[in-house]
């Protein structure tokens, strides 16, 4: 990946945004009033001024995260990394439950990220729920529960995918997030399995109306870690939900729901990724040690290390998949209406010709 630029800060819409600009694509943009540890800037060649973003005729898109990723920061870079990689510019909001917030603001200590550092760039979910967005991402979590529905911050989920149905024109849902939100939107349970599916397995195209995986192979692949596995059978039962790429090994792991527009195209309402193509080359190796460190049997990700050797350099040969990313904010933007205050509705086909 490029290096990011240096960093600086500029004043737009009577906030701060701070740019992230890998080399030679357009910004993710992140409102806040501080220095961002990593995401640069204004400052840098790669980055658009504010100006001249002002004169392009379009918007920029609006995004929420809600980040439920113990280490958020890590997270952060890797989603950012990839939903600025395209010809748009990208506002990004990060949220978090009012309930997370609450703990935050009262000195809770957090392992992996500081309080501090939740409350320069995170917002309440309370703070913003009267916005729209035109597109929402849940992130996964280290779940305990053997139930979806039994973590301690269910209820607070549901109120925010609920809250989605009208002020999100589409939403991607990760690992947990896409397993909770197939329990919310569908009823289909995710059930914990005898053993953690870890590895890097190959997956195949299976059906793509929205043109997701525009660009991939037909087959690829991605870093799997999960205990839970959402009912085949149950997905089966529900025909507006799309198989959009599966595994032999790991079952399902994209599945979206296509909605139409007036043009005769799709765009994806939802999209529910249960692996992680975002993941960098050592995540699997971080976590492989972190459980070994616990567990001294636990078992090699498959698939994974060169020749099932863990002193050995993993290679990443998945990156390019992460590009469902940056296609996921190219279908939105080529549907979602130009006025923020018609969302969930798709713009018309007299509006995109205009």
């Amino acid at each position: 990946m490029p290096e990011i630029a240096k960093e600086t800060v500029a004043q737009n819409y009577g906030v701060h945004w701070h740019i992230l600009s890998p080399t030679n694509i357009m910004p993710v943009i992140v409102a806040s009033q501080e220095t961002h540890p990593f995401l640069p800037s204004l400052g840098s060649v790669a980055a658009i001024g504010r100006d001249r973003a002002a004169r392009q005729d379009i918007r920029p898109m609006e995004i929420a995260i809600l980040n439920l990723m113990a280490d958020k920061v890590a997270t952060e870079r890797q989603l950012a990394l990839w939903l600025g990689h395209s010809p748009l510019q990208v506002n990004v909001t990060f949220i978090a439950t009012d309930r997370y917030w609450r703990d935050m603001q009262d000195g809770r200590t957090g392992r992996n990220t500081s309080p501090d550092h939740i409350r320069k760039f995170y917002h309440a979910w309370s703070n913003i729920k009267h916005r729209k967005f035109d597109g929402l991402i849940v992130t996964g979590v280290n779940a305990l529960q053997p139930r979806v529905s039994d973590e301690i911050f269910w209820d607070d989920v549901c109120e925010i995918l609920s809250w989605s149905e009208t002020n999100a024109f589409s939403s991607l849902f990760l690992c947990w997030g896409a397993q909770a939100a197939l329990q919310h939107f569908h009823d289909i349970e995710s059930v914990k399995g005898d053993k953690k599916i870890f590895g890097l397995f190959d997956h195949r195209i299976i059906s793509d109306k929205t043109e997701l995986l525009s660009g991939f192979p037909d087959v690829f692949p991605v870093p799997v870690s999960r205990w839970k596995h959402p009912d085949r059978n149950a997905i089966a039962a529900h025909p507006d939900l799309e198989i959009v790429a599966a595994s032999r090994d790991s079952g399902a792991n994209i599945l979206a729901e296509p909605a139409p527009v007036e043009d005769g195209t799709f765009y994806p309402k939802r999209v529910y990724v249960l692996n992680h193509p975002e993941f960098e080359s050592d995540t699997l190796q971080r976590e492989y040690e972190r459980d070994c460190a616990q567990n001294p049997a636990t078992a090699l990700p498959r698939h994974y290390f060169p020749n099932d050797d863990p002193t050995q350099k993993p290679v990443n040969v998945w990156r390019h998949t992460a590009f469902l990313y940056t296609n996921w904010v190219r279908a939105i933007y080529e549907a979602t209406p130009f006025d923020l205050a018609d969302i969930p509705q798709p713009a018309s086909t007299q509006a995109f010709a205009a």
